[in-house]
């Protein structure tokens, strides 16, 4: 009686260890199916915009490599920080998927006191997609080719220059009053909704630079605008085009690119997310992907999500602290 007990209870241990593998084989498998339903990206800003624009054509490359549907939507308002919330709270299955540029997972931060989630612990970052020197232009008269003779511009000129913005907050905001407090001149924001509007106005004269180098690449083409000062450690495509460190402005928020990425809620399966960067990184090697991104001053990037973390981090531990320090708020 005594054995017979015992081998019962041998084979309740082996039933219950078999049935403790069965909902972790159970999600391999549903994970090997992956996709097998639409994929939705939020984008938090309007249709249009060149954030979306380009992200929609991304989108249209990975479909094949991903193996499935990418569904757009548009969640726009407080400034990137709605639809970045309703990726933050969704469920963690990679159905859901960020697509954004860098503010409001890094300046946001900065810019407001109660974020509706939190850019350290609600997300896994997958890659990012782009990177931009994000070229200042200025009308082709301004006599200023680089950001140190446009700062000794500006200190020449009773009351200093003014310079266009795309709202309160907006990454020529930042860069502008980092600049003018490094340098001590005085530069003025003026704040528009978009690179559009900024562009017209540097056309009438009514500021003196802007960003938005894709916007106005036709002007630029045709000599009325001008490129003078880039983002980033080194030249990127715009060989031609100064950075700001070569002026002498080294500090971290002129070092960095402008870029575009994708992220998840945490909590995703981590073959998810390589599975997704993976398909990324091959779109963006397609030659009809790279044209549409070089015509737009933007390199495809595709890095890993390990590359796209500590690149993040290393903003996220220096931008919104800068930008509290700056005094600057949102609208």
């Amino acid at each position: 009686m005594g054995r017979t007990a015992k081998i019962g209870a041998n084979w309740r241990l082996v039933l219950l260890a078999i049935g403790a593998l069965i909902p972790l084989n159970g999600q391999a498998l549903a994970q090997d199916s992956y996709p097998s339903k639409p994929i939705s990206w939020i984008i938090p800003y309007a249709p249009g915009s060149p954030a979306d624009i380009t992200l929609r054509k991304i989108a249209d490359g990975m479909a094949g490599p991903l193996g499935g549907t990418i569904i757009i939507q548009n969640r726009a308002g407080g400034g990137g920080t709605i639809g970045t919330g309703v990726v933050a709270k969704s469920k963690p299955d990679g159905y859901t998927i960020l697509a954004t540029i860098a503010d409001p997972l890094v300046a946001q931060a900065g810019l407001q006191k109660n974020l509706p989630y939190d850019p350290a612990k609600d997300f896994v970052y997958i890659t990012r997609l782009t990177g931009s020197g994000a070229a200042m232009i200025a009308m082709s008269t301004l006599p200023a080719n680089n950001a140190a003779e446009l700062v000794a511009l500006a200190k020449k000129t009773p009351g200093g220059l003014n310079y266009g913005t795309f709202g309160a907050g907006s990454f020529p905001h930042i860069l502008l009053e980092a600049m003018a407090k490094k340098s001590g001149a005085k530069f003025t924001a003026v704040h528009y909704r978009g690179s559009p509007q900024a562009i017209q106005e540097l056309v009438a004269g009514q500021i003196a630079v802007t960003f938005g180098a894709g916007a106005a690449m036709q002007m630029i083409n045709d000599g009325k605008v001008k490129m003078i000062a880039q983002l980033g450690e080194k030249r990127g495509l715009l060989k031609d085009v100064p950075t700001f460190m070569e002026s002498g402005f080294d500090d971290l928020v002129f070092r960095t690119q402008q870029w575009m990425g994708l992220a998840a809620p945490a909590g995703t399966p981590k073959d998810i997310i390589d599975r997704t960067a993976a398909a990324a990184k091959a779109a963006l090697q397609r030659s009809d992907v790279k044209d549409f991104l070089t015509n737009l001053s933007f390199e495809g990037i595709g890095n890993t999500p390990e590359e796209f973390y500590r690149e993040w981090k290393s903003e996220y531990d220096v931008i919104p602290q800068l930008i509290r320090d700056l005094g600057i708020e949102a609208n």
